[in-house]
């Protein structure tokens, strides 16, 4: 049976950041990736070159989803904020995983100018998103930056203190301060 390459990359990816999201970037070898999913190394170096082509493709493949997952719920909720801002902090097991795998790769961002590069793409489309979802509720404005730039400090700052104490951190309460947050900042914004 032939295997899909687009599919066969995509399952290997999902492999790697769920090892990432446990063990950390070091713990993504070909061979522990291999073990993982069931198959040889050497079908993983038939869809990569290297760790580093694997580890950027991830990367993408992480970065995509979270678009996908934010622009349903965006498209979902046309009035309430509340869903899309949910797809970037971590409140429930998928999230939490994606989170843990982002971390690991912004570790490694710090010291990996493509890693980095990667990172700060995607921290732009982020921006973009967040921007296109404050224009919802301030379709006026001629200048976001400033609520979108405090917007997303905000959400990212809940997303830490959520992974790091997650047990103080209820589903309510996390809706409850992104609606808040994103509420206050556009209204602080807004306001003439």
């Amino acid at each position: 049976m032939r295997v899909d390459p687009d599919k066969r990359r995509k399952d290997i990816a999902q492999v790697t950041i769920d090892l990432v999201a446990r063990e950390g970037l070091a713990a993504a070898t070909f061979r522990r990736i291999a073990a993982e999913g069931g198959w040889s190394t050497a079908s993983i170096t038939n869809y990569f070159v290297d760790k580093q082509d694997l580890l950027v493709w991830t990367f993408q493949l992480l970065s995509e989803e979270g678009e996908r997952r934010f622009e349903e719920a965006m498209a979902a909720s046309a009035k309430d904020p509340v869903p899309a801002l949910l797809t970037m902090v971590p409140w429930c097991p998928a999230n939490v995983r994606r989170w843990k795998a982002y971390l690991a790769f912004w570790d490694a961002a710090v010291r990996d100018p493509e890693l980095a590069s990667l990172l700060a793409n995607s921290t732009s489309v982020g921006m973009d998103l967040l921007d296109r979802l404050v224009r919802r509720s301030w379709p006026d404005a001629s200048d976001t930056q400033p609520a979108v730039e405090l917007l997303n400090a905000t959400v990212q700052g809940i997303a830490l203190q959520i992974l790091v104490d997650q047990k103080q951190w209820s589903e309510v309460k996390i809706r409850n301060i992104l609606l808040e947050s994103h509420n206050g900042i556009v209204g602080r914004f807004a306001a003439p």
